[in-house]
């Protein structure tokens, strides 16, 4: 066997991995403050996110207690106080689902006490602003179209109702029922071919409907009247 080779202090002062190993060590070094307050960074968006969802769903209970409460005060016919009650979850859980939910309410509570132009308006709200989803979006959207009916704006109403229908266009009963609002309102206006169009899609819905026999009477009139 061959002698084994002693490394020599001078080449062991420049091994390569020894100085690349030196190398990292430094970078580490320099670095190290800058990579624990990234750590820290991090961490504290972690905590604060944390905070913010904690306090997001705890709104939301509080939001969904004071909704219980005021429908209960509805439903027992002490509408004042269920309206000063839904005035203040608009008010102290703005943004909140209950306090889109209450939003509507009042535009229902406004329109049976006879302040159509104040229930547009929250219906309006309640659309835009928090999207309107489900029964309520229902709801609001039927209160707007009878509140435009009321202010003989057929054209705007008719328009509701086809959003409705097209709401319920996987229900043929409900779109047929809709879509006929629609073409009523479509004649008021005297707009024969959208009313013409209107029934048409109501027949194509669910020809052996009594919505269907409705319709082919008004599109009748409807194709005289276009062609007058």
């Amino acid at each position: 066997m061959g002698k084994r080779k002693r490394i020599s202090k001078k080449e062991l002062k420049h091994d390569p991995l020894l100085d690349s190993a030196s190398k990292l060590t430094k970078i580490v070094e320099h670095h190290l403050p800058k990579v624990l307050i990234g750590l820290v960074a991090v961490v504290v968006v972690i905590l604060v996110s944390m905070m913010v969802i904690r306090s997001r769903r705890a709104t939301e209970l509080d939001a969904g207690a004071a909704l219980t409460s005021a429908t209960q005060a509805l439903n027992s016919g002490l509408i004042e106080q269920a309206e000063q009650q839904l005035n203040e979850i608009v008010a102290d859980y703005p943004g909140t689902r209950s306090a889109g939910a209450a939003t509507c309410y009042l535009g229902t509570i406004a329109y049976e006490q006879g302040r159509v132009d104040e229930a547009l308006d929250r219906f309006e709200e309640y659309l835009s602003r928090y999207g309107g989803t489900g029964n309520l979006r229902q709801v609001a959207l039927e209160g707007k179209a009878s509140v435009h009916e009321q202010h003989r704006e057929f054209a705007e109403a008719a328009q509701v109702y086809r959003d409705l229908a097209l709401d319920a266009r996987d229900i043929p009963e409900a779109f047929s029922r809709f879509m006929l609002n629609a073409m009523r309102c479509y004649r008021s206006a005297s707009d024969w071919e959208s009313a013409k169009l209107a029934a048409t899609e109501i027949i194509q819905a669910d020809p052996e409907s009594h919505f269907a026999g409705e319709a082919r009477v008004a599109l009748a009139e409807a194709e005289a009247r276009a062609n007058s």
